[in-house]
């Protein structure tokens, strides 16, 4: 009996989708119209300056086609590329004298990758630089713990002038060697920061502080008491939040801490205590933080704070996905071509019929750089007469993603869109077929008492649906038949 049952159920089924196939009824699309019902346009923001638009470029109603164009804009500019305002802040306090690796002292390699770095930057006539220095005076935990070396200027001769003091003036403490001076004893990053901010004029977008230092701070202001770590460490480290929220972008380096341990106070390394006020590389508390050895002094001040200022990666996108996805109903009605191919990147060649999408790659978008590409629907001549008058969406969804937009954990973010332009195809009826006039009606002829022959079979998707049920049926009575008499012979 369940054997039974179960040859009733696949007969039902199979039933069922002969009949759909059956009724899904093709027609030509010759004489329907076509309309846009809802000119949508799609926009993701991908960042805070690059954006994805999506919309109808072009149409023609009476070829019954449209064509949609994509587009990725990244309105980021060069900081360098408009007035610019830029204080270097250099640490000058005594453990600055230290002997390093390649040679002569921290401070000679501090000073001298400064004026690299002053003269490349002074090339652009956009900049505007000015000089600071820091460590502690005679009156510890007060601004007087940093000193203004030159106002902003675009004058070469005057910053390098200005570099060369903090370097002569170090050099005179170092000899006097004074052991109970306060002078240059300490480190008040704080002071040095503070008095970098009042240097801008307040006129420009662009405003950089770039920190060089050797040490983690061990003095803040309102405070003379020497701590590595606690009232120092939070007030240092505010100060450089409060940079950030003013818009200006700080660029810190701290070199020499190696595997160096405070062990006086809190035993912890150095390197920790300067993660509490500046974070790590990867993850800094604003801006961006180098933490080197001596040996990478030159390169990190000449090269990498250089092209960091001059041409920083932050604003360019890289490794960018754009997944546009399709309708089933628009892959089924619809022919797709390519009008214009991406100007940056590459596309796939045509819908990818699995996942109906198409996905567009882009290893690099930079300043300024617009990315854009085009493609055309147009109806087919044969269409599903289901669509007819139905509003249609052209594309399911769009999904982007890039480098640019990570989670905590390293991973892509998913930035996603489902606006899209919509449209709505009309196939006419039919017009009924005229009644004829009656004629007269002849004279009948006797009426003719012969049996008729079968039925001629009628043409057409009927007749095939007819006979693919009737094989179906009598499958099911064979199957049926052969099952009952098993069943009879085991008993």
């Amino acid at each position: 009996m369940k054997k039974l049952i179960k040859i009733a159920l696949l007969f039902l089924v199979s039933i069922l989708v002969i009949s759909t196939n059956i009724l899904a009824v093709s027609v030509s699309s010759e004489n329907a119209t076509f309309e846009i019902v809802e000119n949508n346009v799609c926009t993701i923001n991908i960042t805070d300056k690059a954006i994805f638009e999506k919309k109808i470029i072009d149409y023609d109603l009476e070829k019954k086609e449209l064509t949609i164009g994509l587009k990725v804009t990244n309105n980021a500019v060069l900081p360098l590329d408009k007035p610019s305002e830029i204080v270097l802040v250099i640490d000058d306090s005594r453990s600055m004298k230290n002997t390093i690796s390649t040679g002569g002292t921290r401070m000679e390699a501090v000073i001298d990758s400064a004026k690299v770095l002053a003269s490349e930057l002074l090339k652009l006539d956009t900049v505007n630089l000015s000089v600071v220095s820091f460590s502690t005076g005679l009156n510890e935990g007060t601004l007087e713990d940093a000193k203004l070396r030159t106002v902003l200027t675009k004058s070469k001769d005057n910053v390098l002038n200005a570099i060369n003091s903090i370097y002569d003036d170090f050099v005179k403490i170092i000899e006097k060697d004074d052991p109970t001076s306060p002078i240059g004893a300490r480190t008040n990053i704080e002071a040095g920061i503070t008095l970098a901010s009042q240097q801008f004029t307040g006129t420009c977008e662009s405003k950089f502080i770039v920190l060089l230092t050797d040490g983690v701070p061990n003095i803040s202001l309102g405070s003379n008491k020497i701590l590595y770590s606690g009232v120092t460490a939070e007030n240092t480290k505010n100060a450089l939040l409060n940079m950030n929220s003013k818009g200006i972008q700080v660029l810190s380096m701290m070199t020499g801490l190696g595997d160096r341990v405070e062990t006086a106070q809190t035993n912890k390394p150095f390197t920790d205590l300067a993660e509490e006020v500046f974070g790590s590389p990867e993850k800094p508390t604003v801006g961006k933080f180098y933490n080197i050895t001596d040996s990478e002094i030159e390169e990190t001040i000449s090269k990498v704070i250089l092209d960091q200022l001059v041409a920083p990666q932050d604003d360019v996108l890289t490794d960018l996905d754009i997944y546009d996805y399709f309708p089933q109903e628009i892959v089924d009605n619809f022919d797709f071509e390519y009008v214009t191919p991406p100007n940056i990147g590459t596309v796939s060649p045509s819908i990818d019929l699995q996942n109906n999408e198409i996905i567009w790659h882009i290893d690099r978008l930079g300043y300024g750089e617009v990315a854009s590409l085009s493609y055309k629907l147009k109806l087919k001549s044969t269409i599903n007469k289901e669509i007819s008058n139905v509003i249609l969406d052209t594309n399911e969804k769009v999904d982007i993603t890039t480098n640019n937009v990570l989670d905590d954990d390293g991973e892509k973010v998913l930035i996603s869109s489902d606006v899209t332009p919509k449209v709505r195809v009309v196939i006419p009826e039919p017009k009924p077929t005229p009644t004829p006039t009656p004629t007269p009606t002849p004279t009948p002829e006797p009426p003719d008492t012969s049996v008729a022959p079968d039925p001629i079979p009628q043409t057409g998707a009927t007749i095939v649906g007819i006979i693919i049920i009737s094989s179906a049926v009598i499958l099911c009575i064979v199957q049926g038949i052969k099952l009952y008499k098993n069943n009879k012979d085991l008993k």
